[in-house]
């Protein structure tokens, strides 16, 4: 049976909206190769409901309609909100803590206003035994963190000293590692390749492998129509990989020349030593908190880990202590 042909005569002939007996027609007017034909719902944060074609050749998913689903929901409200701060979605906090914060960021008039309610969410939701825990209790569980896991150390202990400019210094080769790590965990031969087009294809990768997952048992699907730009619509984790990958493209990858005046956090402006007054806390805890957002992709990518907020762990709680020292050091000597 060829599959796109039906699909596109049932649609024209609106007969997926009308019922199973609808579809059954109209595939009988078609092709009479079919085995059997029933009601089906694919699961992805929303129900997506439509009909399970079987045929000797294979196994296709006729949508409904595919207008019923929501536009904006899940995480697409969050991310318009924290992207106006330059901010990717905090994953582990739910979404009350995530609504409350948006809503402020939303709330404010200008740009400089933004970012400043942006700082101060990071500082709330990161103080130091909150890097630790995620640094010790997470991260280090992650394949795909293990070759930076002293860096981030380091870098951790740096901030707290106030050596800000060190701190983000330090974790800049460890975004960029970590993203080629998954790349090629996700099945792509990136090399040493660090350009943003190569970033982004592994966030696309992420996002298609995300679909592939949800259509598992069907040959044939309507893949123009069940897409990454329609689940990006209420599809939670495919939200949060356009959420990284968006920052790096737009914020953190941008081209200097492209660069609105307030954005001093830039991996290129940084390297080329172009951008000043990049070093502050809240910018250190916006490429902490992106780091975050890898450990939640790498858990997808790697099959395992909770994606709850993490507790206090022995290793995390004696890395709180030398934190909590070096931030007292900060006071006295700055």
């Amino acid at each position: 049976m060829d599959f796109a042909k039906v699909y596109k005569k049932c649609r024209r002939a609106q007969a997926l909206g009308r019922g199973l007996k609808s579809v059954e027609a109209c595939v009988g007017r078609e092709s009479t190769d079919y085995i059997k034909i029933e009601e089906a719902e694919i699961n992805g944060f929303w129900p997506i409901h439509g009909y399970r074609v079987t045929t000797l050749d294979g196994t296709a998913f006729f949508p409904r309609n595919l207008s019923e689903l929501p536009r904006a929901s899940g995480l697409a409200w969050h991310r318009e909100a924290f992207s106006s701060a330059d901010i990717v979605v905090p994953p582990y906090y739910t979404f009350r803590t995530l609504g409350r914060h948006a809503a402020e960021i939303n709330s404010a008039v200008t740009q400089d206003d933004r970012l400043k309610l942006g700082d101060r969410m990071l500082l709330e939701i990161y103080p130091p035994d909150g890097l630790a825990e995620l640094i010790e209790g997470v991260w280090s569980v992650r394949k795909t963190f293990d070759q930076f896991h002293s860096q981030l150390v380091e870098s951790s202990k740096a901030y707290c000293l106030g050596l800000y400019n060190i701190a983000i210094v330090g974790l800049l080769p460890c975004i960029e590692g970590i993203v080629r790590h998954l790349g090629l965990a996700s099945g792509m031969d990136v090399g040493n390749d660090v350009s943003i087009r190569t970033l982004s294809v592994v966030f696309k990768r992420l996002q298609q492998k995300e679909i592939d997952m949800m259509m598992e048992g069907y040959d044939w699907y309507p893949r123009n129509e069940i897409s990454v730009s329609f689940l990006d619509r209420f599809h939670e984790r495919v939200q949060m990989f356009e959420s990284i990958s968006s920052y790096l493209k737009s914020k953190l990858y941008l081209h200097t020349d492209s660069a609105p005046d307030y954005l001093t956090l830039n991996r290129h402006g940084i390297s080329h030593g172009f951008f000043q007054g990049y070093a502050t806390p809240a910018n250190y805890l916006r490429l902490f908190n992106l780091l975050s957002a890898l450990s939640f992709a790498a858990a997808m990518v790697e099959g395992k880990g909770s994606l709850k907020h993490p507790g206090p762990t022995p290793e995390s709680e004696t890395l709180t202590i030398c934190l909590l020292k070096c931030a007292a050091l900060n006071h006295l000597i700055h």
